[in-house]
């Protein structure tokens, strides 16, 4: 029984594999024009200095 659960996996996982690799294929060959080249990048200094002013004005208004 335990050998058909791991032949099962393996089958699922090797399958999901090569559904990556086909989609990672295909999306090589063709590319939306549309989009971005590169993602746009998120800085998380500024994301954490407006979270903190944020909080100092909650801070400020509710004592």
């Amino acid at each position: 029984m335990s050998l058909l659960v791991v032949a099962a996996l393996l089958y699922l996982g090797l399958a999901l594999g090569f559904i990556l690799v086909v989609d990672n294929l295909v999306g090589l060959v063709f590319r939306d024009p549309r989009a971005p080249v590169q993602p746009p990048f998120f800085n998380i200094g500024r994301a954490f200095a407006a979270s903190q002013k944020l909080n100092r004005k909650q801070a400020a208004r509710h004592p």
